[in-house]
């Protein structure tokens, strides 16, 4: 099956998308297809997906499309309804018509607000207690419905070098690389930060996952807890940055806990984290250096 697998990506051009179709062709891909609202091709308009899954015919669909983004989906609900829940019913719909398996991208979100003390198992309560968390779970509800085979992941706080100006390390970094110094919500409240390398590989082995691991819910993370305010320590530290931090009272959305248990992956997709909190920051600065470095061979290169 690894030999001929084409994998129908969406959202192919995103934070995720774009780290997952980069390692899909090393673990038995032998094709990929990207449909991204940034080319054109809307997950809202459900004719069109069929008529490419139709025409394509994947073996996997991998649906990463979504509004992403908490401040996003506040900004525009109805928008984040219709692509993150009406889009996600016309993938299923095709899928479940079209016999074809699905991979759906969720988020720890959806566990909002926590009832019972973490680390948080797959059998917590699921609702969500945000636009962005109710519409991934109404998502996930859809996908249950499917006749094709099915699996959800459920991310924890994810970061990489492409989130930037959100999230607490993008926001740090955002305002340093500005001259200005990061701000800290809270500090106490603790998160599991799960490096973008890293959910693409779990994505990778949920695509390639044989059939008794289907029709689950598996969390994806890496079942560290930190602190918001170690986690902000250890930014400034790897970034060289040795000025002040503003610090203002912890949002209402963000848990005081949030980890996640990560055994039911582990013993059923084979997914351990291999990047560390400091090691995925560590990463990312030696990603950003080599797209400077690129950047200026470009120019040199024009010139």
């Amino acid at each position: 099956m690894g030999e001929t697998m084409r994998v129908l990506v969406t959202g192919g051009l995103g934070f995720v998308g774009q780290e997952t179709v980069r390692q899909l062709p090393l673990d038995g891909v032998n094709d990929r297809l990207i449909y991204d609202a940034m080319s054109g091709q809307d997950i809202r308009d459900q004719d069109k997906f069929r008529e490419v899954v139709s025409d394509w015919k994947p073996d996997r669909i991998l649906h990463l499309a979504a509004i992403a983004r908490f401040a996003d989906a506040d900004a525009d609900p109805l928008l984040a309804m219709e692509t993150n829940v009406v889009g996600t019913r016309n993938v299923v719909q095709v899928a479940s018509d079209l016999r074809v398996p699905l991979v759906y991208a969720s988020t720890g979100s959806v566990y909002m607000p926590i009832k019972r003390e973490p680390p948080i198992t797959e059998d917590f309560e699921a609702s969500g207690n945000s636009v962005y968390g109710c519409t991934k779970y109404m998502g996930e509800l859809h996908v249950m419905q499917s006749k094709a085979p099915w699996i959800i992941l459920r991310y924890s706080h994810l970061y990489g070098k492409e989130k930037r100006s959100h999230g607490l390390i993008g926001g740090f970094l955002d305002r340093i690389n500005r001259g200005l110094a990061p701000t800290l919500y809270g500090g106490k409240q603790s998160n599991d930060f799960l490096y973008v390398k890293d959910v693409a590989r779990a994505n990778v082995l949920a695509v390639n996952a044989s059939w008794d691991k289907w029709r689950q819910i598996y969390n994806i993370g890496t079942g560290e807890e930190l602190s918001a305010f170690d986690a902000g320590k250890m930014v400034c530290g790897v970034f060289e940055y040795s000025g002040g931090i503003e610090t203002r009272e912890q949002r209402t959305v963000d848990p005081q806990r949030f980890v996640f248990d990560c055994y039911k992956a582990s013993r059923m997709l084979n997914f351990r984290y291999q990047y560390s909190f400091r090691e995925g920051l560590e990463d990312m600065k030696h990603e950003a250096g080599k797209e400077l470095s690129d950047m200026a061979s470009g120019k040199e290169r024009a010139a």
